[in-house]
């Protein structure tokens, strides 16, 4: 598994041992808190080769992307033929949310740019033109960071190697995506 914007390395750490396999995290840092399998991303091209991932995960990321369709091209890069992409993102739904989402983007601005956040039917129709089918997706409890308490979803996507969508009836939920839905927010 790839976690993609580990942040403090924390989820990767965690990830590793509930699913007791390799997961690998990247970030645009130069370090993690956590003692993990650590990559540094330059913020354009992964460091993995293609086809090198059965799962890939971004936590509360996209929305930092200033192109959210590269790094979806990436994730398709690196994803071998079959492959899940797991995503949390904040949707700004209501007033409350936008506010929240607004001071988020006050906090991040200087170091990843401003902040594009949007619904989960706009990231609906981003995975679609990136060429990913949406299996699943819930919503998440805003109360799962009383910090940042925003409307947020959790989307599950599928690929095959062609960017060519597939077809979901055929594809059984996996471990990693159980396990990866009880996670605890981050912000």
């Amino acid at each position: 598994m790839l976690d993609v914007g580990c942040g403090n390395g924390f989820i990767t750490h965690h990830l590793a041992a509930m699913l007791n396999s390799k997961v690998v995290g990247i970030d645009v840092g130069q370090s993690t808190d956590a003692q993990i399998n650590y990559l540094l991303y330059d913020g354009r091209h992964f460091p993995v080769a293609d086809n090198s991932f059965d799962a890939v995960v971004l936590c509360y990321v996209l929305h930092h992307a200033q192109e959210a369709s590269l790094v979806l091209n990436e994730v398709r890069r690196v994803l071998r033929h079959g492959g899940t992409t797991i995503i949390y993102e904040d949707n700004p739904a209501s007033w409350w949310d936008r506010v929240v989402c607004w001071t988020h983007n006050l906090q991040w601005t200087h170091r990843t740019g401003p902040c594009k956040f949007q619904l989960a039917s706009e990231w609906r129709k981003v995975f679609a033109r990136s060429g990913f089918e949406t299996i699943q997706q819930r919503s998440l409890s805003r109360w799962r960071n009383l910090a940042h308490p925003v409307s947020r979803n959790f989307f599950v996507l599928t690929t095959n190697a062609d960017g060519v969508q597939s077809n979901c009836q055929q594809l059984p939920e996996p471990i990693t995506t159980r396990v990866i839905a009880e996670l605890p927010a981050s912000g």
